[in-house]
């Protein structure tokens, strides 16, 4: 008895920790957390997080060349006794030396002037970050879009497997009821055949579902990085949110100012005139302070030798001037004004590609609507026609194919109604990806 007690409860427990299990691997999830959670995990995006912190390195690497450079040497020597000698090495003499031998020395050094080109290198570094920053939003909504599609994707299936799953169960309940009026004889065998026909291809339609919910499901997990077993449901008040109809030329000016790929374009221009100011600059003086203090011994220069420091220390101004840079420079900057000129076709080519597609979207967008206005009223007059084939059926008027093809044309309706909802909102993030402002739904 203790032992039958002892099985029970432990079979209970397991029940319930399988229970546990399973809910924790269901994830109910809105847009909002979708893009949260990439943010979060996603491997592309941290990439490009990566690319921006290397470029804000470089900015304060180069901004070491502002602050003052300071050498300091010391070194200790064994020294060798001098031989002295005439001019045709004649008369040779050796004199007696202090071997050892010691050098320090400190010199610092502060750029005063060069042209500039300090000052457009940090620049051109500053501009750099920006467009690693711009292209970490260009990635960062190219995920967010393949991840809305995918979503959007996910609850249009779990939508139609709730679609085929109540029709499946009013076409169990038909041919319950026409095996009942069988039994009396006013229906025929074949006629509920051809509704259990009707009833597995329902259950192979569903089937085919399931492995989309699957497939869909595994892209995403795998996308967010979130554990293999989650199993995601999208919200279920998604299709209750309200989308916007606002004029094509809002759309148009959003995307001229936060498209990344137009921003990333105009900031390579800014950085090829910061470049073209750097190279000028090497055809300019590079002005130094500097100031050093050197102590070394024995003192050589002297015969006999003296066995003595000597310390000495100066201060001053440094001039460079490369002659070399006279006539390489004019070559640099015949290539940079090429890039220029290069630079911004690609910009005006970008602008255009860019305002074409957010027309097509926002067309497909407001196309969206009608469809699914079309769908609805569809719908209705699927459902009014079955109604009254059904009618009919059970009065003796029309064929059991009349009723199949009025239930499946039902069905199809249904269906066609969910893509169309899914569509509407698919338009809509498409529209926001083409105007460069899909981020800003988690801002």
């Amino acid at each position: 008895m203790k032992h039958l007690i002892k099985t029970i409860i432990t079979s209970i427990i397991l029940l319930c920790a399988n229970e546990i299990m399973a809910q924790a691997s269901e994830r109910f999830m809105s847009i909002e957390e979708l893009f949260t959670l990439a943010d979060d995990n996603n491997k592309i995006i941290k990439i490009y997080e990566y690319a921006v912190t290397g470029a804000e390195q470089n900015i304060s690497i180069a901004k070491n060349a502002l602050l003052p450079d300071i050498v300091f040497s010391a070194s200790a020597s064994y020294n060798g006794d001098v031989w002295v000698s005439d001019r045709d090495f004649s008369n040779g003499q050796t004199f007696s030396s202090p071997h050892f031998g010691d050098n320090f020395s400190i010199e610092a050094s502060q750029v005063v002037f060069a042209g500039g080109a300090i000052y457009n290198e940090i620049k051109a570094l500053e501009i750099g970050k920006e467009i690693a920053e711009w292209n970490l939003e260009e990635h960062r909504q190219e995920v967010y879009f393949l991840l809305t599609g995918y979503f959007l994707d996910l609850y249009k299936y779990r939508n139609l497997l709730t679609v085929y799953d109540r029709n499946m169960e009013q076409t169990m309940q038909i041919i319950h009821d026409m095996k009942v009026r069988e039994s009396v004889g006013i229906v025929l065998n074949n006629d509920i055949t051809r509704y259990e026909v009707q009833y597995q291809n329902l259950q192979y339609k569903r089937t085919e579902l399931l492995s989309s919910i699957k497939i869909y499901n595994d892209k995403i997990v795998t996308l967010l990085e979130l554990p293999p077993q989650t199993e995601i449901f999208p919200d279920s008040t998604l299709l209750k949110n309200r989308m916007e109809k606002h004029e094509e030329s809002e759309f148009q000016n959003i995307a001229s100012k936060n498209s990344p790929l137009l921003n990333k374009n105009r900031l390579a221009i800014d950085m090829l005139y910061r470049k073209e100011k750097t190279v000028k600059a090497g055809i300019m003086p590079h002005l130094n302070l500097i100031a050093g203090d050197n102590l070394k011994g024995p003192i050589t220069y002297e015969i006999p030798v003296l066995d003595n420091n000597i310390n000495t220390w100066y201060v001053g101004m440094g001039l460079t001037f490369s002659i070399g840079n006279l006539y390489k420079t004019p070559k640099e900057l015949s290539y940079l004004r090429t890039s220029i000129e290069q630079a911004n076709f690609e910009l005006s080519l970008s602008e255009n590609n860019i305002s074409h597609n957010v027309r097509a979207a926002y067309i497909h967008y407001l196309d969206s609507f009608e469809l699914l206005k079309t769908q609805e009223k569809s719908l209705q007059l699927a459902i009014e026609n079955y109604e009254i084939t059904s009618n009919r059926y059970s009065n003796d008027l029309v064929l059991v194919t009349d009723l199949v093809d009025a239930d499946n044309l039902k069905i199809a309706a249904e269906v066609q109604l969910v893509n169309a909802q899914i569509n509407v909102i698919y338009s809509y993030y498409k529209l926001l990806y083409e105007t460069g402002t899909l981020n800003f739904i988690n801002n």
